[in-house]
C-alpha cells in the first residue's frame, strides 16, 4: 500500500502550488481591475476556478461586445497573442469562445506567476550563496 506522501518537503511544495494559485487568483484581479473590471476573489485556492471562470467569462464577452478596441488592448495587457488564440480555438473546438478566451486568460495569468516566482527563486538562491 502506497501512503500520500507527506514529508516536510512534500508538504511545502504542496503548499506552494496552493500558494501560486491564490496568487494567480490576484493577479486576475489586479489586471482585470485596470480595466474598471471587479472580481471578487476570496483568496482560496480550493475554490478558484469555480469562482472566477464565470465572473471572468462575462467581463470578456461584455468587453468584446461594448468596444473591440478596449477588448484588444485588454488581451495586450495580459499579453495575450493572436497565435495563442488560434492555438487554443484549435485545441478547443467545440468550446464556446467566450470560455476559450477565460481559459487561456487563467492560463497566460498562471504563466506570469510560475515565472515572477521562477525568478525569485533564482534570486533567494544566488543571495543565499552571497552570503554564506
Amino acid at each position: 500500500m502506497n501512503f500520500p506522501a507527506t514529508s516536510r518537503k512534500d508538504l511545502q511544495k504542496a503548499s506552494r502550488k496552493n500558494e501560486l494559485i491564490v496568487e494567480t487568483g490576484f493577479q486576475i484581479q489586479k489586471d482585470f481591475a485596470e480595466f474598471g473590471l471587479e472580481i471578487q476573489f476570496s483568496g482560496k485556492a480550493t475554490v478558484f476556478y469555480d469562482e472566477l471562470f464565470g465572473q471572468m467569462k462575462h467581463h470578456v464577452e461584455n468587453l468584446m461586445t461594448e468596444s473591440m478596441e478596449r477588448f484588444m488592448h485588454f488581451l495586450y495587457r495580459i499579453d495575450i497573442s493572436q497565435k495563442d488564440i488560434n492555438h487554443y480555438q484549435h485545441e478547443m473546438k467545440d468550446v464556446e469562445f467566450g470560455e476559450i478566451l477565460t481559459e487561456l486568460i487563467i492560463h497566460r495569468e498562471l504563466k506570469k506567476v510560475i515565472t515572477r516566482d521562477f525568478f525569485r527563486q533564482q534570486n533567494k538562491g544566488t543571495l543565499n550563496k552571497e552570503l554564506e
